[in-house]
């Protein structure tokens, strides 16, 4: 895989965990702000007005949000040094990770969260692709 496409995959892994850090952030009313213009985003017909229980489970979300990203980071990074077994293993995980949200996402009607599960599906997909042609 040329330096490009693992630079690339280092800044999605970067976004990953940002994007964690934006739900965990919706945890406490003092910064639930980006999450609650996301939810608004998503689906626009649902108030985005946090309970308790809400901020605890988004913000939780957001903490395996993150340590997803962590993971994803190391383990692509053993994946250079290791080669396609670990490759194979990723690509299953994120495919099992993208139908069950995706599914999720349709069925309690934030169906535009799909649209940003494939950009996020693509931006792992390509240079992993693109480093098995070369």
């Amino acid at each position: 895989m040329s330096q490009f496409w693992k630079n690339w995959l280092d800044v999605w892994c970067y976004l990953v965990i940002l994007f964690g850090a934006l739900l965990a952030c919706a945890a406490f009313p003092q910064t639930d702000a980006p999450a609650h213009t996301l939810f608004v985003t998503l689906n626009p017909n649902v108030a985005a007005e946090f309970n308790q229980t809400e901020r605890f489970g988004i913000g939780l979300m957001g903490a395996v949000t993150i340590g997803w990203g962590l993971t994803l980071f190391y383990l692509i990074r053993a994946a250079h040094k290791y080669g396609p077994p670990l490759w194979q293993n990723i690509t299953i995980v994120a495919i099992i990770w993208y139908v069950v949200d995706g599914y999720i996402s349709h069925a309690t009607g934030f169906g535009l969260n799909i649209v940003s599960n494939t950009i996020l599906m693509a931006g792992l997909f390509i240079p992993i692709y693109a480093g098995r042609r070369r």
